[in-house]
Formats: structure tokens, C-alpha cells, sequence
């Protein structure tokens, strides 16, 4: 299979020829056999972002290794990945646009509230669902898997074109922990609270729960993601975190020099107040520097000036990807103190980079930081009261701008996860295979 950009501004998509499918891998003895092709639907990915449309890249491209893979993607993604595709030909790889359907009632109000967001994407899942369903009948996939914006409490049409699917991995049932919630705010609470709203009307919907039951293979980001689901459909449900499989430019060794990065957005879910309260409980030469921006910048500000900091902490803005990887690079560590993530795409990024890392031990980062193989970089902090974890999360900073670590390269373990979501995709068509009538 060519290494090509499909661009679908309509529901109809380019022919796909049998010849260009039959790129063959070379099996046992003189056996050739033809190397499945996996349907991967993914709203956000791109090769040059991080968050969600890295972690999706970073899927994408471990799935390449055991077959080929054809992206339904959002068409804003296609020109970044056009570029990468002529600096990095993968005939592995196809790439099909699908634009999302114009609304002149819900377009304008997509910046008005993150539930319009979500109308919109389950918008684009349809056309999604058309356009996969065309190719299918062109030329049959082996398996179909969601890649991206994943969540639990809603439904997936990786389930509807009559092949195995692989559902995820899928996020969306953390929320904080009770002793943190005061370090929400009242807009943290509220968005705390109709989230919890949404997940309670959508995880009860049919389409759903039919969802859940009818993919092939369950896969979740979070423990706590699992155990959201019905009790009979735990047990089997993998556990992969999508982040592991972010990718970084090369790394370059750094001098590493004692102040902390905080890369996380500035909104109260992200726990950017308890990193300020942490700063209090070092020393004098420690400085923490915010290079991302959000609505709680007003009160950072005003609560690094009540509890004396003031002059430690820098607000820089959203910087450009390259200064922030090398930031992270010549740092002393990386804090993370999010209060419900389910994954941590900056936090695998760090530690791809070779960053210490200081982390709030719960649900995705907590998953993320024990994916480690230098332990001596990592600092697990159990989340306890605000006090309590603050001077925790204090003594871990004053630690790793003390001892400033002298080692270098990346320390996260990506080849285990990778192997495991191959495993998984392989299960899926392994399923479909063992369906499928006998030759003999």
C-alpha cells in the first residue's frame, strides 16, 4: 500500500486498488503471506502535536508494526501530515480525510461550552462510519480499532462494519480525589460536576451499552476507566495507556539547571494550585515556571504572592513544542499534579526526554510514571489532603533541584506497551480469522 493522503471533502473517498493491499511480509520457510489491514478511526492525529493527536499518532504508528493501517482522520490534520509523509514515506501507512459536517446552528457555538464540542465529534463519527463503511466494501479490512477521543460513555462506530474491533483504549471515568476537590474552585466543581451530568445520560444510552458488548476487544487507559464498566465485562478488558506511546524529537543531553516545569494548561482540573502550595516548601532557590496559560493564571498569581513565592514562580505563557521539550530537557524535573487525568501525554513526553519527573500518584499518571526503567527519575507522591500533599510534593521538588540527576536519555518502557495494543489488535482479527469459513 502506497504512502498516500486520501482527502474526502464529501462523503464519497478514492478507489483503493487490490494491488496496491498486497504488500506481502515474509512468514516461515518460503511462506508469504499478505499483512492484515487494520481501519483506524481518529478524529485527532497528528506527528508534530502533543495531547490527544500525539498519543493517537503514537497508536497509530505501533499498530503500523503488525499491519497496514488506513487513518480516518479530521481534515485539519492532513496538511501536517502530508509534510511528515514526504520527509518519512511509510507505505505502511494511508491517510483518508473526513471533513466534519458544517452546522449553521452549531458551529458558532463550539467555543461556548465543551458539550457542543462533543455534539460536533459524535457528529463527525457518523460521517466517519459512512466513509469506512465505502472502503470496507471496496476492500475488506481485518479488524477496525478507535484511536482517538476515546471515551467509555460514548458510543464507537468501530463496532459497525461487520469485522472484529477494537474498542479503545477508551477513558473517562476518573474524577478527583475527595480530599483534593477543595483545590478545584467553584468552576473546577462545576465542570467536575457536569461532566459527571454527561457521563450519567450517555453511559445509559443503547448505542452505548451496545458499544461495550459487541466490540471484540475492550481496552481502557485507567483502572478506573475499567471498573466504570459492567461487572461481566471487567475481567477480560485490557489496560493500556495511550500516552506511553507518545512520541519526541531526538533528545539532546542538557546541563540541567534547579527549577521545575509545570507544562499542563492552567485550569483547575490540572492541579496547578497545589504545585504553587509545593513551592512553599522549598528552598529559596527553587523556581517553578508555568509554560502554559488558562483561566486559573489570576489566581496562581495571587496565591504565589499570599504564601510569599511570588518571585520563584515564572508565567511564560503557552511556549513553542521545541522550547518546551527543552525546557523539560535542562530541568531539574517535570511536575504533574492532575486531579482526574486518565492519561498524561507532557508526563510520557518528559520522561521520553529523560526528565525526572514529580507525579500525583493517581489513575493515568500514576500508570504512566511506573512504566518507568530508572526509578531514580521518578517521584510517586499519594495524594492526601491539599496540606499534606503540598509539603509532599515540596520535598520531592527540594530533593531533585538538590541532587540534580546526571542521567540522561529516555526511561519510559514504550516496547511493553507497544507489544501489548499488538497483541490486542492481532487477538481482535485472530477472532474474526477463527470465524471465517474453511478453505479445505
Amino acid at each position: 500500500m502506497g504512502a498516500r493522503c486520501g482527502n474526502d471533502t464529501s462523503t464519497s473517498t478514492r478507489d483503493i486498488r487490490v494491488e496496491d493491499t498486497e504488500q506481502m511480509t515474509r512468514g516461515a520457510g518460503d511462506h508469504r503471506q499478505r499483512r492484515p489491514r487494520v481501519l483506524a478511526i481518529a478524529f485527532a492525529c497528528n506527528p508534530t502535536l502533543g495531547s490527544e493527536p500525539g498519543a493517537a499518532w503514537g497508536v497509530v504508528m505501533a499498530i503500523a508494526e503488525v499491519a497496514d493501517v488506513t487513518v480516518l482522520v479530521r481534515t485539519d490534520h492532513m496538511p501536517d501530515i502530508t509534510r511528515w509523509l514526504e520527509d518519512n514515506p511509510d507505505d505502511r501507512l494511508d491517510f483518508v480525510a473526513v471533513e466534519t459536517p458544517p452546522s449553521r446552528v452549531l458551529d458558532p457555538l463550539i467555543g461556548l461550552h465543551r458539550q457542543f464540542w462533543f455534539v460536533k465529534y459524535l457528529r463527525w463519527l457518523k460521517r466517519a462510519e459512512k466513509v469506512g463503511n465505502e472502503l470496507q466494501a471496496q476492500l475488506p479490512f481485518d479488524a477496525a480499532i478507535h484511536v482517538a477521543y476515546g471515551s467509555y460513555w460514548l458510543p464507537s462506530p468501530v463496532v459497525d462494519f461487520g469485522i472484529p474491533s477494537v474498542w479503545g483504549p477508551v477513558g473517562g471515568a476518573t474524577t478527583t480525589p475527595k480530599q483534593l476537590r477543595p483545590l478545584l474552585g467553584w468552576k473546577g466543581m462545576l465542570g467536575e460536576y457536569e461532566g459527571r451530568l454527561a457521563i450519567a445520560v450517555c453511559s445509559r444510552l443503547p448505542s452505548t451499552r451496545r458499544t461495550w458488548r459487541e466490540a471484540t476487544i475492550r481496552i481502557s487507559e485507567t483502572e478506573q476507566t475499567r471498573a466504570a464498566l459492567p461487572a461481566d465485562l471487567r475481567a477480560d478488558t485490557r489496560v493500556i495507556n495511550r500516552a506511553i506511546l507518545s512520541k519526541v524529537p531526538s533528545a539532546t543531553a542538557m546541563e540541567r539547571q534547579p527549577y521545575l516545569v509545570f507544562p499542563s494548561s492552567l485550569q483547575a482540573r490540572k492541579g496547578p494550585r497545589l504545585a504553587v502550595m509545593a513551592l512553599a516548601h522549598t528552598p529559596d532557590h527553587v523556581r517553578l515556571k508555568f509554560v502554559a496559560d488558562g483561566y486559573e493564571e489570576g489566581t496562581l498569581r495571587s496565591l504565589a504572592a499570599e504564601l510569599g513565592v511570588a518571585d520563584r514562580v515564572d508565567f511564560l505563557g503557552r511556549v513553542p513544542r521545541d522550547d518546551m521539550f527543552r525546557m523539560m530537557q535542562e530541568s531539574a524535573a517535570v511536575v504533574f499534579t492532575g486531579l482526574r487525568e486518565e492519561g498524561g501525554c507532557a508526563l510520557s513526553e518528559s520522561m521520553l526526554v529523560g526528565a525526572p519527573v514529580i507525579v500525583l500518584g493517581y489513575a493515568g499518571p500514576r500508570l504512566i510514571a511506573e512504566t518507568n526503567t530508572d526509578e531514580s527519575r521518578v517521584a510517586i507522591i499519594e495524594p492526601r489532603t491539599p496540606e499534606e500533599t503540598a509539603r509532599d510534593l515540596g520535598a520531592a521538588m527540594t530533593r531533585f533541584t538538590t541532587e540534580i540527576s546526571d542521567r540522561t536519555g529516555g526511561y519510559l518502557d514504550q516496547v511493553s506497551v507497544e507489544k501489548a495494543l499488538n497483541e490486542a489488535v492481532l487477538d481482535a482479527i485472530a477472532t474474526g480469522s477463527s470465524r471465517a469459513p474453511s478453505d479445505g
